[in-house]
């Protein structure tokens, strides 16, 4: 089979225990106020004078002063808004507080802490770099695709990205790990046995991995990635869809919150769809002569659909066509990022004078994304979906697959 069924059968056993016990959580009743204490371990969202982060199962709001930065303890009191999120039988209780009283109690943490920091704070440094050398919204285009900062994108062209179906670009993805990973692997082989190598850029894709801040998307793609590398090592190799499965059980045994991240679900399911349709949609010659990244953006297409459906409630047709003039730029914009972001850490001149060959390929995608933002006859608004929708569709498509498998395994 695809995958091996035991492999599907555990990782459903395993959703299905986390969600019994999440069931379990505190229930807060609306309008009740609490008082929380907990450290920051991530940096919070700027988007315009809010910033915004998560801490356990709430979503705290504030205003974007006074700052705050991942280590903070902070001390937050307010009201509570409940937020509930379905999905058929599964429900899921969230609580939102808007603009509580936030009081920092400790800037720093444990050693641990300090080391998170102190890699978090190469990754600002790099943004300045960016700053400094980019207008907006260019620098903020650069942020994206290499450290999945969304920080400096202005909520216009935030929107113009949601219609022209290119926000999974400005999010540092598992298309990102491996495009590093080939890179550095390459050249570590040069000096290296394969074996060191390997190891050394384990290690590599978990700094990258906490630079960009360890989101969900991100965290994935470096498990894969680690367990993928390591079969090599040891020298057993493994299946990509095997893979995925494990790491996303993984990911949930430990935070099965994930289960109720839209952004999750959208990668785990894009990443299916690269694993598993992707090969089959290069086979069929209407696909533009089976070129790379227009068959892996209606691979991902095709398995994110549902989710589409469901959240948003619109769709452009433009889309795949958007992303095949686009995407061939994201190995530069990401290479050249990083390149531009160090050179200028050394000395500030050489990262100017390396910025001029990154301007190109970053003003090409932003003229791209303004250009097609213009035509919103071709989106649709579609009705909002059920559930049930989704496991119709997916339990089809995975028929579909199947059954496209035995007949080549026939021929």
């Amino acid at each position: 089979m695809l995958v091996n069924i035991k492999i599907i059968v555990l990782f459903f056993a395993i959703l299905f225990i986390r969600l019994l016990a999440s069931d379990s959580d505190l229930i807060i009743n609306e309008g009740q106020t609490i008082r929380l204490t907990a450290r920051l371990i991530s940096e919070p969202q700027v988007l315009g004078e809010k910033q915004s982060f998560k801490i356990n199962n709430f979503e705290i709001v504030s205003f974007k002063y006074p700052e705050f930065h991942f280590g903070d303890e902070l001390l937050i009191v307010g009201k509570v808004k409940r937020k509930s999120w379905s999905f058929g039988w599964i429900k899921k209780e969230t609580y939102l507080l808007n603009y509580p009283k936030i009081e920092k109690i400790e800037s720093t943490g444990g050693l641990s802490i300090k080391a998170k920091g102190f890699i978090l704070e190469i990754g600002k440094r790099l943004k300045d770099v960016y700053i400094r050398n980019f207008p907006r919204p260019l620098d903020g285009i650069i942020a994206g695709v290499v450290l999945g900062d969304k920080n400096l994108i202005s909520k216009d062209f935030w929107e113009k990205l949601k219609t022209t179906g290119t926000l999974h670009i400005m999010v540092a993805s598992g298309m990102n790990i491996a495009m590093i990973s080939e890179g550095i692997l390459s050249f570590l082989s040069y000096f290296l046995s394969r074996r060191k190598a390997i190891l050394i850029l384990i290690v590599l894709i978990w700094l990258y991995t906490i630079m960009t801040g360890s989101t969900p998307s991100i965290v994935r793609a470096a498990i894969m990635a680690s367990l993928i590398y390591f079969a090599q090592v040891i020298g057993r190799e493994t299946g990509a869809g095997r893979t995925l499965f494990l790491t996303a059980a993984v990911m949930i045994i430990f935070s099965p919150n994930l289960l109720f991240d839209l952004g999750f679900e959208l990668s785990f399911m894009s990443t299916a769809g690269l694993v598993f349709l992707s090969p089959k949609l290069k086979k069929i010659k209407f696909f533009l002569f089976r070129f790379e990244n227009f068959t892996s953006s209606i691979a991902s297409l095709i398995a994110t659909l549902p989710l589409l459906f469901i959240f948003f409630g619109r769709l452009n047709f433009l889309s795949p066509f958007i992303n095949l003039i686009i995407l061939w730029t994201i190995p530069y914009i990401l290479q050249l990022g990083i390149a531009v972001g160090v050179l200028g850490l050394l000395w500030t001149t050489l990262g100017e004078m390396a910025s001029f060959l990154l301007f190109p390929f970053v003003y090409y995608v932003k003229q791209i994304i303004d250009f097609f933002a213009k035509f919103s006859l071709f989106q649709i608004e579609l009705p909002k979906m059920g559930w049930w929708f989704a496991l119709l569709y997916y339990g089809l498509l995975a028929i579909l697959i199947k059954n496209n498998r035995k007949e080549a395994e026939e021929e």
